[in-house]
């Protein structure tokens, strides 16, 4: 008797944590891409970058951001880069922070996707 009565509350018990693992893994959402807006410049051109004439937003506060990328929407962003047109990247890595030939500040990243406009 207390055999079974112990195995009804162990049985209880695994049930539980387990109902409530599930249960928290539902609730988990997939973190939003992080995107950067600005207006478009050519890094190289404007004296951040040595070569490479990478694509280059300036946004609201400023911060340079020299954009890394390749595929079909940075090649076209890279055709206008010296337009002026606002553009939003979406971030594929982590930015690092580097300094021009000046000293000022920029930061560098991988971007898998730029929209234009």
């Amino acid at each position: 008797m207390k055999r079974s009565y112990l195995l009804t509350v162990a049985l209880a018990f695994l049930s539980l944590a387990l109902w409530g693992n599930l249960a928290s893994a539902e609730e988990k959402k997939p973190e939003a891409a992080k995107t950067i807006t600005g207006k478009s410049e050519c890094a190289t051109c404007s004296g951040v970058t040595a070569g490479g004439h990478n694509v280059m937003l300036v946004d609201k506060e400023g911060t340079r951001w020299v954009l890394v990328g390749e595929g079909d929407s940075y090649k076209k962003a890279h055709e206008i880069r010296k337009a002026g047109k606002s553009m939003t990247a979406t971030l594929a890595g982590e930015p690092t922070t580097k300094k021009d030939a000046t000293g000022k500040e920029y930061k560098e990243v991988k971007v898998s996707e730029i929209k234009i406009g």
